[in-house]
């Protein structure tokens, strides 16, 4: 079912600035959770994921009992992935996904810009920016971004969970970064009725969508 365009939505990201964010003022929002932010947003309405390597990494037991619209977006735009007799194959890590757990699965060629319809979702290449394209589509007007700081603080994320490599990290940000300015500038042009606000003050964000002060801090 989708929402009704007026309301509002917001995105729960990893980004460091969520250390000592009170989720609980989230209970009455609509919401979608990226990664490891699902086990902390009570009632969220969307789970969403481009990570192959999550349900691995997780509680799958904890996950699996957390009742939401759970998204698996699979990205063809990567060229490492194939459909074989009906599975979804990586032929990079030379796995076979095992989507069971998801509600939707999203088949997505295209990883640049924003798309209006699920067969012309965009990836930018991270689960937060399916995160983004994900709201658009539903018809969401006014889109708050959590933690989505594109920059590394104290640490990489608000939660434990990532060993990678700062400096890996910051590396990958910078091209997520580069995703999030194309997809925001075309959503601008195309859609100036939609509003998004980044609700990070440390977001690298803020140099192109409107910085607003966060419910929960």
């Amino acid at each position: 079912m989708l929402p009704s365009p007026e309301k509002a939505v917001y995105i729960v990201g990893g980004g460091p600035s969520l250390r000592g964010f009170d989720f609980s003022k989230l209970g009455s929002k609509h919401t979608i959770t990226v990664n490891k932010s699902v086990f902390y947003t009570p009632n969220p309405n969307y789970f969403i994921t481009v990570d192959h390597s999550f349900l691995p990494r997780v509680n799958i037991s904890q996950f699996r009992s957390i009742n939401t619209s759970k998204v698996f977006v699979a990205d063809f735009s990567s060229g490492n992935l194939q459909e074989r007799s009906g599975r979804i194959v990586d032929i990079k890590f030379g796995i076979s996904y095992k989507l069971q757990d998801f509600n939707i699965i999203v088949k997505a060629y295209k990883d640049s810009g924003m798309g209006y319809a699920f067969d012309d979702f965009r990836t930018g290449r991270n689960s937060g920016f399916c995160a983004l394209q994900l709201a658009v589509i539903l018809g969401y007007k006014k889109i708050y971004l959590l933690g989505f700081d594109l920059v590394i603080a104290e640490s990489t994320h608000f939660h434990e969970g990532y060993g990678m490599q700062c400096r890996e990290f910051e590396e990958k940000l910078n091209l997520y970064f580069q995703y999030f300015k194309s997809g925001l500038e075309m959503l601008r042009e195309k859609s100036p009725e939609v509003d998004v606000y980044s609700c990070s003050e440390i977001s690298r964000l803020n140099k192109i969508i409107p910085y607003q002060v966060s419910e929960g801090k």
